[in-house]
């Protein structure tokens, strides 16, 4: 009995993430991938609203939309309780859970913003300073105009600096969705110039400027599915197999966690193990085992064994002791 309200409360949180992150699939498609009926979908439904999250289906723009998601009033949180979960928010977006580290963003400034005189003042220049700026590298105006682009579904010009830093780049841009992945803050949707979705870190923003333009959003565009073929940053629709070798030494470290949906695992008689993989960027794989040393072997694809070889030669080179 226990077992069974567990599995309906992670249902319940993922129905709305699911409505947040991908609202232009149909109820068949949420049920579906929720493995429930669509009686049993309309039930949760019902159980949430009894909660405050209030969501409908538009079949005119052939998405869910949020109507509530009541406010809860925040009691007995001491000052330093507060603070300490203001500041907590930095460590947050190294889950990996898109939904969970934006939302808790959004918390935390509101814990700031509900401190009292003076502490309030400072608590939203710390979270400014500390949280935004030395946490993620970005500004408020910044961040606060792109929410607003994404709730109106507004187009915006962007300049962007590339991540070189050489140049800055004028992009027009329709925002679909912010979100947070290895401690940064992005936004993905659709570039206009480059006819085509695409993922720009807020750090690297410089400017955002509203257009008179309002956008529809691409009815083939899921954030989940894109994103669920990412290994650690890089989405995409494709995927490519990557297979890596570790020694007996590593294995167990290699077994004990997830490290993407897709893994699977086998033992070889000599105690190593092999780890494959199906995902968008290749290279983000390799880039991981790197860390193993010489207890990582790329094996598959045979171009990026062959990048992999390229690399640890260079590695080498560098440091090659001379005597």
């Amino acid at each position: 009995m226990k077992n069974d309200q567990l599995k309906r409360t992670h249902r319940l949180i993922k129905i709305i993430q699911e409505i947040k992150l991908s609202p232009y699939r149909s109820i068949e498609d949420l049920a579906a991938y929720l493995g429930i009926s669509r009686a049993q979908f309309y039930k949760d439904k019902t159980a949430l609203e009894r909660l405050g999250f209030e969501f409908s289906y538009d079949r005119n723009r052939r998405r869910f939309v949020i109507t509530k998601d009541a406010y809860l009033p925040v009691e007995n949180l001491s000052i330093s309780e507060r603070i300490s979960l203001i500041m907590a928010v930095r460590q947050l977006s190294a889950t990996g859970d898109y939904l969970m580290s934006y939302e808790g963003l959004n918390a935390a400034r509101k814990l700031a913003a509900d401190l009292p005189l003076p502490v309030r003042e400072n608590s939203l220049s710390l979270f400014d300073d500390l949280v935004l700026k030395e946490g993620f590298g970005c500004r408020r105006v910044i961040m606060e105009r792109l929410q607003t682009a994404v709730t109106e579904n507004r187009r915006v010009a962007l300049a962007y600096r590339r991540p070189d830093g050489t140049e800055s780049n004028d992009v027009e841009f329709d925002p679909y969705h912010l979100f947070f992945q290895r401690r940064a803050l992005y936004v993905e949707g659709y570039c206009v110039n480059e006819k085509g979705i695409r993922m720009y870190r807020l750090n690297r923003i410089q400017h955002v400027a509203f257009t008179p333009v309002h956008f529809a959003v691409k009815d083939d565009y899921d954030f989940g599915e894109r994103h669920r073929n990412a290994f650690s940053v890089f989405p995409g629709e494709t995927t490519e197999r990557v297979v890596v070798r570790f020694s007996a030494g590593v294995r167990s470290y290699i077994q004990e966690s997830l490290w993407h949906h897709s893994q699977v695992i086998n033992r070889e008689k000599n105690g190593s193990i092999l780890f494959r993989v199906d995902v968008a960027e290749p290279r983000e794989v390799m880039w991981w085992a790197f860390q193993w040393g010489a207890d990582a072997e790329i094996l598959e694809p045979a171009w990026l064994r062959e990048e992999a070889k390229r690399a640890t030669e260079k590695m080498a080179i560098r440091y090659k002791v001379t005597t």
